[in-house]
């Protein structure tokens, strides 16, 4: 499994959510992304309520902005929350 993540690092990708409470008391969910070659955290935006509709939107503003810059990720490591579609 390293070997493949090694030799696979410019394709990859991997996106999660972490939670953050604002100085007013507000829940917040994150959603970040991580470029495997470089490292590179990408804060995709937050929300009080995810929902699949919201997370669909922001990663395809991300292949929009990856488009824009030529990467080249072709797979996108996530959970099985619900929050994120099929």
């Amino acid at each position: 499994m390293a070997d493949f993540l090694r030799s696979q690092a410019d394709a990859i990708m991997a996106a999660d959510f972490f939670e953050t409470v604002t100085l007013n008391g507000e829940r917040q969910y994150v959603l970040a992304v991580i470029e495997h070659a470089t490292r590179r955290i990408r804060v995709l935006g937050t929300t009080a309520h995810p929902s699949a509709e919201w997370v669909a939107q922001a990663i395809k503003n991300l292949v929009m902005d990856l488009d824009d810059v030529g990467c080249r990720a072709r797979y996108l490591i996530r959970d099985r929350d619900g929050k994120f579609p099929p």
